[in-house]
């Protein structure tokens, strides 16, 4: 019984939809040919992580460059409804953490902001965090990464993304502000249910900080977000364990749909 070789996932920037050949140089020419040690004749999937993907032929392999014959690349459309990660900014190795693993989940878009009790001062690194994602094609095989974006506290993460939005969307607050006893009444898979209206509007998961949101940020939350408070269960869940916990039930009501 022959076992089928495995199809690596490469990501090139350059690919659209009228290339015959590509070169790759740089990290993505090291990730090819030192980590997978691709050879000529080695067949793989390039994607340039914005919707397109297409077949390619290695036709040249050595130290410098890594040069691809390309078949015609294929455009996928985005599924609907779109999923976005709101998240109050943690400590920068769960972050890495939280933006490798709502990439490859599918969330559509990660907002990451400051918040009053944030365990880290330093500003996102923006280009990293981006990286990350694009990374996260290459185990989920997605035509798309997840978009990233950084606003340096919650009022102007309001300001410059939500107020404006002409996207209708449902908020999903996972506070567990408190631990709860017994049944569940506002579970977020039950909430989901009963308030999603429409494949056209955005459902956002919005999880706070590790010292969780100061008096204030509730306040705001509460008078400007328009959330549904929802619950993940009795126990009381790290950052990212509850991202992961929170996308994974969002990501399958989607694939239902």
């Amino acid at each position: 019984m022959s076992i089928q070789k495995q199809q690596w996932t490469l990501i090139s920037y350059d690919l659209n939809e009228n290339n015959s050949s590509l070169t790759l140089k740089g990290d993505e020419h090291h990730y090819a040919y030192h980590v997978l040690r691709l050879k000529e004749e080695d067949k793989v999937e390039i994607t340039n992580c914005h919707g397109l993907k297409a077949e390619g032929i290695v036709t040249l392999a050595n130290k410098k460059e890594l040069n691809l014959n390309i078949n015609k690349a294929t455009h996928f459309k985005k599924i609907t409804p779109e999923i976005s990660l709101w998240l109050a900014m943690p400590k920068p190795t769960t972050l890495d953490e939280v933006i490798s693993n709502a990439s490859e989940m599918g969330a559509d878009n990660i907002h990451i902001f400051k918040s009053d009790k944030a365990a880290s001062k330093a500003p996102l690194k923006l280009e990293k965090a981006k990286q990350l994602s694009f990374e996260a094609t290459r185990i989920s095989k997605s035509a798309y990464a997840s978009e990233i974006f950084y606003y340096e506290g919650l009022d102007l993460f309001f300001n410059q993304h939500v107020k404006n939005s002409k996207t209708n969307k449902l908020v999903l607050f996972c506070d567990e502000s408190h631990v709860y006893e017994g049944k569940i009444k506002n579970s977020i898979f039950k909430e989901i249910q009963k308030n999603f209206k429409n494949e056209n509007d955005e459902i956002c998961v919005l999880i706070g900080p590790e010292a969780s949101f100061s008096e204030r940020e509730r306040e705001f939350i509460k008078n400007n977000l328009n959330c549904i408070s929802v619950s993940l269960g009795n126990n009381i869940l790290r950052v990212p364990n509850a991202t992961a916990s929170a996308l994974g039930i969002v990501v399958n009501f989607r694939n239902d749909l």
